[in-house]
């Protein structure tokens, strides 16, 4: 019985582990490209970054983010500060696999709460 009840708690522990392991940033493929909102239609924006401004083509798969809540391509608004994952073509186009919102609504706010969250482990995506 003690064999059961410890292989019961050491099974829990493994996938409570995985799961929280699973949004770790470091996971993430790549570093983010940061910058602001300055112009965008329906399927591309273009960012004002550090290095000067990107075109970032927002796909089907493209994931946005705002907290630990999924959100629709329609939150996004010129201004706004964001932190976009995804592939950099030899172009220098960015395809975004996910972008992630500032936390509230206003235009100026940084997603940074968000990248610490997935830093911590503290939230989770749908579907995975």
């Amino acid at each position: 019985m003690y064999r059961n009840i410890l292989s019961a708690v050491l099974l829990a522990s493994v996938c409570v582990g995985s799961s929280v392991e699973a949004h770790d940033a470091r996971l993430h493929k790549g570093k983010p490209t940061i910058g602001e909102v300055v112009s965008l239609d329906e399927q591309a924006l273009k960012l004002k970054t550090a290095t000067g401004t990107t075109t970032v083509t927002l796909g089907e798969k493209t994931k946005f983010e705002r907290g630990d809540k999924t959100v629709t391509r329609e939150e996004l608004k010129p201004g706004q500060q964001l932190r976009i994952f995804g592939t950099k073509l030899p172009t220098g186009e960015l395809v975004a696999r996910e972008v992630l919102l500032p936390a509230t609504d206003s235009p100026t706010a940084s997603p940074a709460s968000h990248t610490s969250q997935h830093e911590k482990g503290a939230h989770t995506h749908k579907g995975k």
